[in-house]
C-alpha cells in the first residue's frame, strides 16, 4: 500500500506534512474557502429548497406572518 508523507488538513483542506502536522495552523481565508467547497452543493440547493418550502402551506403561512409583523411595526 502507498503510503504519503503528506495527509490534508481536516479543517482546511492544505497538505500538511504528518510529522510536523501539530504545528500546522490553517489561515483564516484558506478555511474559508475549503468550508465553502466542502459546501457547495447545499449552497447551491438552497435557493431551490427555499422556493419548495414557501410555495407550501407552512412556508406561505411564514411569508403571511412576516408580513402582518412587518406591516404593524412599519
Amino acid at each position: 500500500m502507498f503510503s504519503s508523507k503528506y495527509a490534508p488538513c481536516a479543517q482546511c483542506g492544505m497538505s500538511v506534512d504528518q510529522a510536523a502536522a501539530e504545528l500546522h495552523t490553517c489561515d483564516p481565508e484558506r478555511r474559508a474557502d475549503y468550508i465553502m467547497r466542502v459546501l457547495r452543493d447545499d449552497i447551491e440547493a438552497f435557493e431551490t429548497r427555499l422556493r419548495e418550502f414557501l410555495e407550501g402551506p407552512h412556508g406561505r403561512f411564514e411569508a403571511w406572518l412576516a408580513a402582518r409583523q412587518v406591516r404593524r411595526t412599519g
